[in-house]
């Protein structure tokens, strides 16, 4: 068996599991994409939990790559610089967010 045919079948598996996460969290929240990109984000470490692992690497890298993943450390850090702005965590400010994120 060819292992490189192998490997090559493995990580179009792997993107297309990254694929389908990120187009279930678009058809989920498709008009807010902070809240969309963030569903995201969560699904993704929900699928792939071992970031270490082969799989986990490979799809976090295609996931960084194509839709601009990033991690809990970092989404709680660009939170804390939008708060400062007085934008929400969805992506929203006082007048527009519907979730009362200011009240």
């Amino acid at each position: 068996m060819n292992t490189e045919s192998t490997k090559a079948g493995a990580q179009a598996s792997i993107a297309s599991k990254v694929d389908e996460l990120y187009a279930a969290a678009m058809a989920r929240f498709p008009t807010y994409e902070t809240v969309m990109h963030r569903a995201f984000c969560e699904s993704l470490l929900e699928a792939f939990p071992d970031t270490q692992s082969t799989e986990g690497a490979q799809a976090f890298q295609y996931a960084i790559g194509e839709y601009g993943y990033i991690t809990p450390e970092e989404i709680a850090a660009e939170d804390a610089e939008a708060s400062n702005d007085g934008i929400c965590s969805h992506g929203l400010d006082f007048w527009t967010c519907p979730k009362g994120c200011f009240g």
